[in-house]
């Protein structure tokens, strides 16, 4: 009686060579380019400095102005608000001012510059705008939509 031997055939370990290869060559680059990492981190700081943005607005009463361009991103009061003057930087829970430079290697392809109200929405004089406006952060997205101030990431 003859036993069976198990194992893998020629055919597929050439196969299984093969497909290791092509993923080797084509996704390995990106694993070792730091910009698709500073990239992700600066989209990811910026959306979270925007939303923040608008959670203060909706809190304190004040209008914030967030921008994002290729000078970095910043947060700021719009207009005085109490004992806080127009223009002031906007400090982040830990006391530190809610702004950062850009990245060496990344860059901004459309600059975002929105005032939230203190209903929470992009401001279009004392009302609320319309439509949505977008800032692009290399190959990533976000969207404001102006109505109700939502923050939508697209990456």
């Amino acid at each position: 009686m003859r036993i069976p031997q198990g194992g893998f055939t020629v055919v597929e370990l050439i196969l299984v060579l093969m497909i290791v290869g092509v993923l080797a060559a084509v996704v390995g680059p990106r694993f070792f380019d730091r910009q698709v990492f500073d990239e992700r981190l600066y989209f990811e700081q910026s959306l979270t400095a925007v939303r923040y943005a608008q959670k203060l607005a909706l809190s304190s009463g004040c209008s914030i102005r967030a921008r994002v361009d290729n000078g970095g991103y910043s947060l700021s009061y719009a207009s005085a608000c109490g004992a806080v003057p127009a223009g002031a930087l906007v400090s982040n829970p830990s006391g530190v001012s809610y702004a950062a430079g850009l990245p060496s290697g990344v860059s901004v392809q459309q600059a975002l510059d929105v005032t939230f109200n203190s209903r929470g929405c992009v401001a279009a004089g004392s009302a609320c705008g319309s439509g949505s406006q977008i800032g692009r952060v290399g190959g990533f997205s976000l969207a404001i939509h102006a109505d109700t101030g939502f923050v939508e990431a697209h990456p």
